[in-house]
């Protein structure tokens, strides 16, 4: 009998220890730069990527926070996510640098595995994980990022746009969080981010039959625009996430522009791949290019002025792009 018990003792033990995650900084911030030490943050994050293995290891529908030092904001964003798109930490040793914007520090590249719920997902397993925290070692955000390739080719830039690598990095951080938003279905935080006199354009692909927009020619597709206001747009979302079963948003082909004689207004210009399915089953999907004009003169918190978007299909040069000039602001 005791050996039955010191057997089971051993199993349990072995399978708390193989969920341990273990975070360390390589460079990049010092106590000084923060009011607790570095090892606060570096065991608050291994605790956080812990928490996340355990609960994937066990097949939790809710995580675990308990011993996370992490801002409700953030905690309610990264249980939403967990409940929609479930994933794992890959290393059980993590070394990153930390990097700085303007109110906050970053931790990224950390490299996550996706464990869909069933095959109705249709997006990237291998992904990586950003975590952001304040001064005080708190945890404010955690989010599924861009490709590493794609963010440094955006911190290097263009030198006719945005050329200031923390502006770059803050602008980026809120983008990043925009998309996550929306994965997460968090209705709240994306009406937030829209300023009250918002304007907002949304399109849909309507394909005939009902067919898989994949499946027939942009000759035979017909696109309806809608423009809201910030609550209107709100009510609509509402019944999107509503119905549908997960949400999936892809940016690609990011440009990141200054505006020409507003101080502190920034447009962005991106590609988005939209993928979504109903719990009846039925798949929605489209390809656009969305526009972002925010205002970024309150650096902790931006605001969306304009929000556009225009289907790939209508797009033929770049001069079918938006960009901030087109927008009149008083």
């Amino acid at each position: 009998m005791k050996r039955i018990v010191s057997l089971f003792f051993f199993i349990a033990l072995t399978t708390v220890v193989c969920s341990q995650v273990v975070f360390k900084f390589e460079d990049g911030i010092y106590d000084k730069m923060l009011n607790v030490k570095v090892e606060f943050v570096e065991r608050n994050v291994s605790n956080l990527l812990s928490a996340i293995n355990n609960a994937q290891q066990r097949n939790d529908t809710v995580l675990n926070l308990r011993n996370v030092t992490i801002e409700n904001f953030a905690r309610q964003g990264l249980c939403n996510l967990w409940k929609t798109l479930p994933f794992h930490c890959v290393s059980k040793t993590n070394v990153q640098s930390c990097l700085k914007d303007a109110t906050e520090f970053e931790i990224r590249q950390i490299p996550v595995r996706v464990i869909p719920k069933d095959n109705s997902y249709k997006g990237l397993l291998q992904k990586e994980l950003t975590i952001s925290f304040n001064k005080n070692g708190v945890i404010t955000g955690v989010r599924m990022s861009l490709d590493n390739n794609s963010y440094q080719s955006l911190l290097l830039g263009d030198s006719k746009r945005v050329n200031d690598i923390e502006e770059r990095r803050t602008i980026l951080k809120f983008v990043e969080d925009f998309r996550s938003f929306y994965v997460e279905k968090n209705l709240d935080a994306i009406y937030n981010i829209f300023d009250e006199n918002a304007l907002i354009v949304t399109g849909r692909v309507i394909t005939p039959n009902n067919m898989n927009s994949a499946e027939i020619s942009d000759q035979r597709k017909r696109v309806i625009y809608t423009k809201q206001n910030r609550d209107q747009y709100k009510k609509n979302l509402r019944r999107v996430f509503q119905s549908n079963k997960y949400i999936h948003v892809d940016f690609s082909n990011i440009e990141l522009m200054r505006h020409g004689s507003r101080e502190g207004f920034y447009g962005v210009r991106l590609r988005q791949k939209w993928d979504s399915q109903k719990y009846n089953g039925d798949n929605y999907n489209d390809d656009g290019y969305l526009f972002l004009l925010w205002d970024f003169r309150n650096k902790e918190q931006p605001r969306i002025h304009v929000r556009s978007w225009s289907p790939a299909l209508n797009i033929k040069s770049e001069d079918d792009l938006l960009s901030p000039e087109d927008f009149g602001l008083n």
